[in-house]
């Protein structure tokens, strides 16, 4: 690794676990983005390939009464992929997933944005005792991804939804754009539910009777192999900018701003402004910034401007902010100070899917080498069998 501590092209720097720099000072995260983009992952001219895939879309669910099934969070990316499907004619099932962290900015975009855009909406209610009990347990683990709670339930709740009705469809607001670049060092698979019934039987304190769990051989093994979904990212065919979507949805349906990538979630808000910070030491706001960077958006200036300022600007906001979190998890200021003081875990301290065991089993260099000598099929099959 080169002496640099932070990339001399985006902001990257050595606070990510996992980093490297080349002669130039350039990251590994911001030369992955630029490579792609040169690729063409990211088609910034893609109007007529838009409306051939939402063309296409309708054609294949003429007969059914949705042609797509999209989450809806109240954040900028869902949002206006919203509005763009609208622009279409596409027929969208909205989807929201109550975790008991909303806001009321994200609860009125979501309202405004479905009435305006003619979504069908349904609320799926995590039970609340559950979802906080399991999001104690996940502050109590130490482990760096605490939006697993949330995020798992979006997933099985979208994809249980998708499959009662027959929706084969889904629209997401992932996009290029703003989200090239993610830190690899803390990232862990959100749809892992042994990860998270072995942290929440560690630390959990009631039983998980409703909280929505969808098993690891649905998520890894029979969806991809009935390849029954279409996944579509719409913002990667168009200009995104994240900035203008905002003015365009402020004026078109009232859409109000939140400050900040993914903090339409209260407790998101927290995690990313100051438990990823303190704890672990990662400032999310890196990897945001870093690619706007990229995609030509935001000046390094600027985003070194933004990264000067504390992400907790008021300190009685901060505060707030805590008391919200310890009352509605249920813990005291003294036990989450103390928590916050003790030593990060990793996931994988806790058991894991056999499909993440497998998959870091192939990684290693030895076992891609035997595995490609020919006719050793049994060693595949002994490691299916094992992992």
């Amino acid at each position: 690794m080169s002496s640099a501590e932070i990339c001399s092209r985006c902001v990257m720097d050595t606070s990510e676990k996992i980093i490297d720099f080349d002669e130039n000072g350039h990251c590994c995260y911001c030369r992955e983005a630029i490579k792609r983009l040169e690729a063409g992952e990211w088609n910034r001219h893609g109007e007529a390939e838009l409306k051939a895939v939402f063309d296409r879309m309708k054609a294949e669910c003429s007969g059914r009464k949705y042609d797509c099934i999209i989450g809806i969070s109240g954040g900028v990316d869902s949002s206006y992929v919203a509005y763009i499907a609208h622009r279409y004619g596409v027929r969208m099932l909205g989807v929201h997933v109550d975790a008991g962290w909303n806001t009321p900015v994200s609860e009125n975009n979501i309202r405004k944005l479905c009435e305006k855009y003619g979504v069908d909406l349904v609320v799926e209610k995590v039970p609340l005792d559950e979802m906080m009990d399991l999001q104690r347990a996940y502050f109590i683990s130490g482990v760096p991804n605490q939006d697993v709670p949330q995020d798992h339930a979006f997933f099985a709740v979208l994809y249980r939804y998708a499959i009662e009705h027959g929706i084969t469809w889904i629209l997401e607001g992932r996009n290029f754009s703003s989200e090239s670049i993610l830190g690899r060092g803390l990232r862990f698979d959100p749809k892992d539910s042994v990860n998270l019934l072995d942290i929440h039987a560690k630390f959990g304190r009631i039983p998980l009777k409703k909280f929505p769990i969808m098993d690891e051989k649905t998520f890894y093994e029979d969806i991809p192999r009935k390849k029954q979904f279409q996944v579509f990212s719409p913002l990667d065919l168009i200009d995104y900018n994240k900035f203008e979507a905002i003015k365009i949805l402020h004026a078109d349906c009232g859409f109000e701003y939140y400050g900040g990538k993914h903090l339409e979630s209260r407790f998101t808000k927290l995690y990313q402004n100051y438990i990823l910070p303190q704890k672990f030491h990662c400032d999310k706001r890196r990897a945001h910034l870093s690619s706007l960077i990229v995609a030509g958006q935001l000046s390094r200036e600027d985003a070194l401007a933004e990264l000067a300022r504390p992400p907790y600007g008021d300190p009685a906001e901060l505060e707030m902010d805590i008391r919200y979190f310890i009352d509605k998890v249920g813990l005291t200021r003294e036990e989450f100070d103390r928590i916050m003081q003790e030593e990060p875990r990793e996931h994988t301290d806790f058991k894991v899917n056999k499909y993440y065991r497998r998959s870091k089993l192939l990684k290693n260099p030895w076992v891609r080498f035997v595995l490609s000598v020919p006719g050793i099929g049994w060693g595949k099959r002994i490691l299916k069998r094992w992992f």
